[in-house]
C-alpha cells in the first residue's frame, strides 16, 4: 500500500463524517514529508561520501616511475625513500658547466640540488640510483659506484636542458624551475 493509497482511504473514512479520521491524515502525511526529507538527506550524504572515496582514491592512484604519493596517515617526508629524475642516457652529459650545490631531497623525496637558488631538479643519467633515506643517502651509478653523498659540496658537471623529456623517468620530481641533466661529479673545496 503506497501513501497515497492510505491517503485515499483516509480521505473516504473522513468523508462518512468521523473528526478522527481528518487528525489522522494530517498525522501521516507530516510523517509522510519527514520520511520524504530524510530519504533525501541520506542520498546527499551517500552521495558526497561516494565522492571523497573517489577523491581519496585517487591519491593512491600510481605515479610515473611506480610510486605511490605519501597520505596524511602514511610515512611523513623524512620517511620517504629519496628518488632520482633520470635521462634515457646511459652516460653522463657531456655538457661542461658546473653547478655547486649540495644533494638534498624535497617535500616529495626527490633528490635536488641545493646552491643557493631553488628549484634545480638534476637528471641523472639511465642506470643510477640512490640509497639511503631523506637525512643521509648515497647516489650510485650505473655499477653501483658511490660517486655522491648527501650533505657534501658538490660541483656537478652537466649543463642545463630546456624540457624535460618523455623517455625520461620521474616526471613529478620536476616541478618548475631548472632542470639540469647531470654530469661529472667532484667534490667541491
Amino acid at each position: 500500500m503506497t501513501a497515497n493509497d492510505l491517503r485515499e482511504m483516509l480521505q473516504v473514512t473522513a468523508a462518512e463524517g468521523s473528526d478522527i479520521v481528518d487528525l489522522a491524515e494530517d498525522a501521516i502525511a507530516e510523517h509522510i514529508q519527514r520520511r520524504r526529507i530524510r530519504s533525501r538527506r541520506l542520498a546527499v550524504g551517500g552521495v558526497a561520501l561516494a565522492a571523497a572515496v573517489v577523491l581519496a582514491g585517487t591519491t593512491w592512484a600510481v605515479r610515473p616511475g611506480g610510486e605511490h604519493p605519501p597520505t596524511a596517515s602514511g610515512p611523513s617526508t623524512a620517511a620517504l625513500p629519496p628518488r632520482l629524475a633520470r635521462s634515457d642516457l646511459d652516460n653522463p652529459s657531456g655538457m661542461e658547466a658546473a653547478l655547486r650545490a649540495t644533494l638534498t631531497v624535497d617535500a616529495s623525496g626527490c633528490v635536488r640540488a641545493s646552491s643557493g637558488q631553488s628549484g634545480v631538479t638534476l637528471v641523472w643519467p639511465r642506470g643510477y640510483t640512490v640509497r639511503g633515506d631523506a637525512q643521509s643517502f648515497e647516489i650510485l651509478d650505473r655499477t653501483n659506484k658511490v660517486i655522491a653523498k648527501s650533505g657534501t659540496p658538490l660541483y656537478i658537471g652537466g649543463g642545463g636542458v630546456d624540457r624535460f623529456k618523455d623517455t625520461w623517468t620521474g616526471r613529478d620530481c620536476a616541478t618548475g624551475g631548472t632542470l639540469w641533466l647531470v654530469g661529472d661529479i667532484t667534490p667541491s673545496r
